[in-house]
């Protein structure tokens, strides 16, 4: 297990000092948040104001009232957003750099993110967002962490809406072992159809795994083209480590693909690796929970990456 930096440690290294030297700037920040939410609102309740007056029509007042709030806040959402990137990218990356990984605040996904797209580990969407990357190498395994935020337009006219389908990350590593086939594993309740247990995802068809345990029916589905080799992953051991994982994230709806030599792992999570905040005050116990996270993470990979046994 590798060995995690401690939170005084990386304030003596310099990181106290930097943080220090960004107090002034701090406050100015949650200065403009502040004040640029109050001016939308007052903005905001002039414009309906005189809009009324002037005989406008009160669907109109509202829209223009809402648009100017929402602007408003919106560009408060930016100015914090700004700043504790800056913060963030910081203070992840002391972390990040006492275990010789890399970490950036944006990320830009790769074919992890298209094979969890293909295989439904993720639901469909119309935009997605992504940022907390983190990639390198964990006692020996390689693996890539991110989050992301997955939405949806629905409705049509004043009635559209943007709704968030999918919040939470997604985890590849390089497995001890080379796959044979493709196995997914999704919580219970995952079905392909009404006239079957099988679905083809491109070339690939895949059937349903009955699983070993009669324990982890409930939990779990469970499909490969490779039945054999399907059981020997879905171990009932394996099933409680995934479970774990889930666990330790404080997630849900877990989904897991065995592919190409690579296990890619999806979790509605909350957001994770939040190390900064506007507030000084709380530097020192947020740093501390992202190693804890990060910690967290790190024993699991090495526990998932285990060879199942029986």
């Amino acid at each position: 297990m590798i060995a995690l930096p401690d939170v005084d440690t990386l304030m003596s290294g310099g990181l106290a000092d930097w943080l220090q030297s960004k107090t002034a700037e701090r406050a100015k920040a949650r200065e403009k948040v502040l004040w640029t939410g109050i001016g939308g609102v007052v903005v905001a309740a002039l414009v309906a104001l005189i809009l009324g007056f002037a005989g406008v029509s009160i669907q109109f007042v509202g829209f223009a009232a809402i648009a100017i709030g929402g602007g408003a806040f919106a560009w408060a959402a930016h100015i914090r957003k700004t700043m504790v990137d800056s913060l963030k990218a910081e203070m992840n990356g002391a972390v990040a750099k006492a275990l010789s990984i890399d970490y950036s605040v944006g990320c830009t996904p790769g074919t992890e993110f298209e094979l969890a797209e293909q295989f439904g580990l993720l639901p469909d969407h119309d935009d997605s967002y992504f940022e907390d990357r983190w990639h390198g190498d964990i006692g020996g395994t390689e693996f890539l962490l991110y989050e992301a935020k997955l939405t949806e337009e629905r409705g049509s006219g004043k009635n559209r809406r943007t709704v968030t389908v999918f919040e939470g990350v997604v985890l590849q590593f390089k497995f001890a072992r080379d796959f044979l086939g493709t196995t997914l594993v999704r919580r219970d309740g995952f079905k392909f159809s009404l006239f079957g247990d099988d679905k083809s995802f491109g070339d690939v068809r895949l059937e349903r795994v009955k699983m070993v345990d009669p324990r982890f029916e409930d939990a779990f589905d469970v499909y490969s083209n490779d039945q054999v080799e399907g059981r020997y992953l879905v171990h009932p051991s394996y099933c409680e480590r995934l479970l774990e994982l889930e666990r330790d994230f404080s997630g849900s709806d877990l989904a897991a693909l065995f592919h190409g030599g690579y296990l890619i792992v999806t979790i509605k999570a909350e957001k994770m690796f939040e190390s900064a905040t506007l507030d000084p005050a709380e530097d020192r116990a947020l740093l501390a929970k992202t190693i804890d996270q990060f910690g967290s993470m790190a024993r699991l990979i090495t526990l998932l990456n285990e060879r199942p046994r029986g």
